[in-house]
């Protein structure tokens, strides 16, 4: 294993350009460091490859689940139609929309045709963060972070989503790979460097407006490198440079901030919401607190080998990098999100899912600085830690509901005249999902049809006008989600109850069925 280069150290044509060193260069170039080294062709492939093989396993297996729903409910309308519903609700998912509406048109939304770009998508984010490594610390390094990405079982889970958090992982990964290249660059190629991070980082913002706490990370990650250098001239133009190409793409991003403000009614749920928005979830993030826990020992044992020096310079330079650029990237977002939360609830984890490659780069680091007998040691511990969930999450509930399997059950049993309620408007898309089952009952509850409507599902009638209409059917299939309520009561979109659904009408309940997170309930006329 070669000795690595200390953090966010100049590559060898860089070095070779800027000789001789000026008392201006980079404190990498004065050093002298080792020229960049790719490392042999199969350690740049293998994490890519390695991710697509992984993501592609048990892709179709799990049941469509809630937000899988509502971006087929949305790219299924004609696309005027789609552009007129981002205008009252989920403008933040415009673009992500945008690619999947060909897609959907021209091949149909399969479980397979829904979540291959999250599929790509992981596979050139294992890619990118690997180049991270070889660059700031070894091929070994690299190779160890982009294979440390696919062992974390939340990769498989939000690889195999139909939804934009893969992309916007991969383009949070892209947008820090080129903020290395852009400090890593001779004076006459950053100017190059800077356009090519800005338009990284702008759509990281368009494809997710909180895609742009990535902005505050990497001004730590340029402080803390340049701390010692602010007075340098080419210092101070970097850092201004930085600052108006991190100021345009929110400017250019702005647009989107505006319709999210406007719209943010839709998240209102995580002000009653704890499974996905409480402290914990920070812990769990990769996957269980098993994962987490053996990527904490597995990393805190490097730590201290690494504090003797004098072993292996190897070991002594990753704690460095971990400081300038996987640190910040690892804690900023989601300690601006709980902050702001003390404000207005805007925290869940699926928004600082951008993070996780932060957490590879370190056990990367951590599995290459052990060595090559110990190193693969400590990632196969990982690989076990998380086995169990990276089963589960391949089982047809792995996405936590189960549409497919209540689509099942109500094609099997239904009759003419059966109608559907959704208790909590957070289903209210489960009929998109499939063309079976749910999707060919009546919604009693609709007013409006969601063209119509501009939104994902249509609106829905008061309280007083879905009892009475109750009153006419002899069957109706409740949808609960979440916990199952004996007398179910009604939900609006802050997750608080607006008022019991059938207590009182001629309906009683005949049979409950238990999807994990889904409780299908049949009501008869009595």
């Amino acid at each position: 294993m070669e000795q690595a280069s200390p953090p966010l150290a100049a590559d060898g044509a860089e070095l070779a350009r800027t000789a001789p060193v000026s008392a201006s260069s980079d404190p990498a170039v004065e050093a002298g460091q080792r020229r960049y080294e790719r490392g042999p062709l199969w350690a740049v492939v293998l994490p890519p490859v390695a991710a697509l093989v992984a993501f592609l396993w048990g892709v179709t297996t799990p049941s469509f689940w809630r937000d899988e729903a509502a971006t087929i409910s949305a790219v299924q309308r004609p696309y005027p139609d789609l552009l007129s519903m981002l205008g009252h609700v989920d403008a933040v998912h415009g673009l992500y929309y945008s690619i999947m509406w060909p897609l959907v048109h021209l091949f149909g939304p399969t479980e397979f045709v829904l979540r291959l770009p999250s599929v790509l998508a992981g596979a050139v984010t294992a890619a990118v963060l690997a180049a991270v490594g070889r660059r700031l610390i070894s091929p070994w390094a690299g190779l160890a972070a982009g294979l440390g990405y696919v062992l974390l079982p939340v990769t498989s889970r939000y690889a195999q989503e139909g939804r934009p958090y893969g992309m916007v992982i991969m383009l949070a990964t892209i947008s820090t790979y080129l903020l290395v290249r852009l400090v890593q660059a001779a004076p006459e190629d950053k100017r190059r460097w800077l356009i090519r991070y800005g338009v990284g980082l702008t759509v990281l913002g368009i494809m997710n407006i909180f895609g742009l706490l990535m902005i505050p990370a990497h001004a730590i990650t340029l402080a803390v490198h340049y701390r010692r250098r602010l007075r340098d001239p080419q210092v101070r133009r970097l850092a201004l440079g930085w600052l108006l190409t991190a100021v345009v793409a929110v400017a250019v991003a702005s647009p989107i901030l505006v319709f999210a403000w406007k719209e943010q009614a839709q998240i209102a749920w995580l002000a009653v919401n704890t499974s996905s928005s409480g402290p914990m979830t920070v812990v769990t993030l990769p996957g269980s607190v098993l994962v987490s826990a053996a990527a904490v020992v597995v990393v805190a044992i490097a730590l201290v080998l690494s504090l003797d020096a004098t072993r292996d310079r190897r070991r002594a330079a990753w704690p460095a990098m971990l400081a300038e650029v996987s640190l910040p990237w690892l804690i900023g977002p989601p300690a601006i999100l709980f902050a702001a939360s003390v404000v207005k609830p805007v925290y869940t984890s699926r928004y600082i899912l951008m993070c996780i490659p932060a957490l590879a780069l370190i056990i990367g680091a951590a599995v290459a600085a052990l060595g090559k007998y110990i190193g693969p040691i400590a990632a196969v511990i990982i690989l076990l830690a998380g086995i169990s969930t990276q089963t589960v999450v391949r089982m047809p509930y792995g996405h936590y509901d189960n549409i497919r399997a209540l689509d099942h059950i109500v094609a099997a049993r239904q009759r003419p005249g059966d109608v559907v309620l959704y208790a909590n408007p957070n289903a209210e898309t489960f009929g998109a999902a499939y063309s079976y089952g749910l999707g060919t009952l009546p919604n009693i509850e609709l007013k409006r049809g969601k063209i119509p409507s501009g939104t994902l599902a249509g609106t829905s009638v008061s309280l007083p006008v879905l009892r009475s209409r109750l009153r006419q059917v002899s069957r109706v299939w409740l949808v609960e989600i979440n916990k199952y309520v004996a007398q179910p009561q009604i939900l609006g979109l802050n997750g608080l109850p607006e008022g019991y659904a059938v207590r009182g009408l001629p309906l009683r309940l005949v049979h409950v069925w238990h999807e994990r997170g889904d409780w299908l309930l049949l009501y008869q006329r009595v």
